[in-house]
């Protein structure tokens, strides 16, 4: 991997980005009223995610959700 003089600017940008779409999808979320499910603190092998899972389709929702999620992730 070769310099980039742009790199640590684009990384505070795209920070920047990140923490503004977190923060109108947060308002949103707590101005809308609708009832999200809470996330689990038990780890998948002890039934965290369980009640997600049980749900049809709920493994393609996750498995959706943490593609978008690393999408959105810079390779370092």
């Amino acid at each position: 991997m070769g310099w980039n003089p742009f790199r640590k600017r684009d990384r505070l940008e795209a920070g920047r980005r990140f923490r503004a779409q977190h923060s109108a999808w947060l308002t949103g979320a707590i101005t809308s009223g609708r009832q999200y499910p809470s996330i689990p603190t038990r780890r998948v092998s002890d039934g965290g995610w369980a009640a997600l899972m049980s749900r049809p389709g709920g493994s393609v929702r996750a498995e959706r959700w943490w593609s978008l999620a690393f999408d959105e992730v810079d390779e370092i």
